[in-house]
């Protein structure tokens, strides 16, 4: 994680296990999500699920199942489920459709997030730095102004999705891709409005 402060406000920015996992199996199985917020597929691209191995679950199910699951993990970023090599699939036993497939796809859901995981680490987390520094910079021009709301704290979670941009999580939280800060202007047409919204 990397964070930074100042008069009354600080930000963040990490990635996301829970997200990452539930994402997955979200491209895994095709499931077109509903809600907000409605994320871009995942890069690199997962692989879905052939119909066969899909047959006997309701695509209904499975995707209101797999929706709750989500609006559970964006309602409290900060808490979720114990993303381990041999999970406790209990979490899980008031939906059984999406039980069954985390228990048949767990082991290839684990593998590829650990990967984004180590890729995080290794590569995003320098970038981190300068996405924090882009954001404290939006700020400071918002505190110059004499617009700063005390107490202002802005979580960023960062993840490897194909589409560059960002997504408002109420009441703090922002969901951006990984890409997001390899342009400036961008990142800033998107995180600009949310700051003005915040303070």
């Amino acid at each position: 994680m990397v964070q930074d402060s100042g008069s009354g406000w600080s930000v963040s920015a990490d990635t996301h296990k829970e997200m990452l996992l539930a994402l997955y199996i979200r491209d895994l199985a095709a499931i077109e999500s509903c809600g907000s917020p409605s994320l871009a597929a995942l890069s690199p691209k997962v692989k879905p699920v052939s119909a066969r191995e899909m047959a006997g679950h309701s695509t209904g199910e499975l995707r209101q199942e797999w929706q709750s699951w989500w609006e559970r993990i964006i309602s409290d970023t900060d808490s979720g489920i114990d993303i381990r090599e041999e999970p406790d699939f209990s979490d899980f036993s008031d939906s059984p459709s999406l039980q069954h497939l985390l228990r048949a796809h767990y082991g290839s859901a684990y593998t590829w997030t650990q990967s984004r995981l180590g890729e995080y680490q290794d590569v995003c987390l320098g970038d981190s730095n300068e996405l924090v520094a882009m954001v404290a910079q939006l700020l400071a021009e918002r505190e110059l102004e004499g617009t700063i709301n005390r107490g202002f704290h802005l979580k960023l979670v960062e993840l490897p999705l194909a589409e560059r941009r960002a997504w408002f999580v109420e009441p703090d939280t922002v969901i951006l891709s990984q890409e997001l800060i390899r342009d400036a202007t961008l990142f800033r047409s998107y995180l600009g409005p949310i700051v003005d919204l915040l303070f």
